[in-house]
């Protein structure tokens, strides 16, 4: 009787244990088709990125061309000129469409995003919970210090998650358009109006990164084209022998700094895009501002407030 009731209980553990792992491997299972899924999407938003860059480039020397032609046309009339203008200006219009597009595209991606983390950051919470609760369970040290080191590893990933999801919340909140409603309280407004701001912040900040990210690859552009003059210099001073491996690395240069001008290129259109942005935001918060204020004020008689 006592070997059946042995046998019971070997079982009925071997039982739980069998289910433990099953519940383990499936909630990996899990996060590999969570963790699969983000980096599809990352790669969806990477492209998407990369290309409504490039259109922002083309559509900042377009808008150059554009007030070229304009400051031309103001000396008098230049029906050649003026037909050049008409047709910048719809190319504009068209890269101006595709340009949102791209910004819709990679909003949805964002969206996407965010929500497939916030499910990893939940599975990685209920297995740092469990594995915590095993390891103060257990008397055995060994396995203690194991679950204990996963816990750490697990909470590490879980709060890189974290910060990707602040990140990408912040876009996701950039990608609001507030705009006022003729039915807004004052409470609505002020809502509205610390979005907006929220916006105007975020957008500045992202201004003064990408400053300094300019200023860091201007001086890297400076640093290669004087490499390439002192190169230049140095091979027109040597013997033939060492014009091949001179001219390898003057090509190279001469590479390296195309693509650093390109990189500029985008990295200026980008730059004016946000500040146009930054301009328009600082425009609405004080509109905004001035609507709340109204609240506050008795309207004078026969006057009305709009705020369409």
């Amino acid at each position: 009787m006592k070997m059946l009731v042995r046998s019971w209980r070997r079982l009925l553990f071997f039982c739980i244990l069998i289910g433990w792992g099953l519940t383990v491997c499936a909630q990996e299972s899990t996060r590999s088709t969570l963790k699969a899924q983000m980096n599809h999407i990352t790669q969806q938003i990477t492209s998407a990125q990369a290309g409504r860059d490039l259109l922002l480039r083309q559509n900042k020397g377009l808008t150059d061309k554009i007030n070229a032609t304009k400051r031309q046309l103001q000396g008098g009339g230049n029906p050649l000129a003026e037909l050049r203008l008409q047709n910048d200006l719809k190319a504009s219009r068209e890269l101006a469409d595709r340009i949102q597009a791209l910004d819709q595209q990679i909003y949805a991606l964002t969206a996407q995003s965010v929500a497939t983390k916030r499910q990893l950051v939940n599975m990685l919470t209920h297995e740092i919970e469990r594995l915590s609760q095993a390891a103060h369970a257990t008397e055995n040290a060994k396995q203690a210090r194991q679950r204990l080191d996963q816990v750490l590893q697990l909470q590490k990933e879980k709060e890189n998650y974290q910060t990707q999801i602040s990140t990408e919340s912040n876009e996701l909140l950039l990608g609001l358009d507030i705009t006022l409603a003729g039915t807004d309280g004052p409470d609505e407004i002020l809502q509205k109006l610390a979005i907006v701001r929220d916006q105007r912040d975020i957008i500045g900040a992202k201004i003064q990164q990408l400053d300094q990210h300019i200023q860091e690859t201007q001086k890297n552009l400076s640093l290669r084209r004087n490499m390439l003059e002192l190169l230049r210099d140095i091979r027109r001073g040597e013997d033939d022998e060492f014009d091949l491996d001179r001219s390898l690395r003057i090509a190279e240069l001469q590479e390296d700094i195309t693509d650093i001008e390109t990189t500029l290129e985008i990295m200026g259109a980008k730059q004016e895009s946000w500040r146009m942005r930054e301009k328009a935001l600082v425009k609405k918060a004080k509109q905004f501002a001035q609507e709340a204020e109204k609240f506050t004020q008795p309207v004078p008689k026969g006057d009305s407030v709009d705020r369409e």
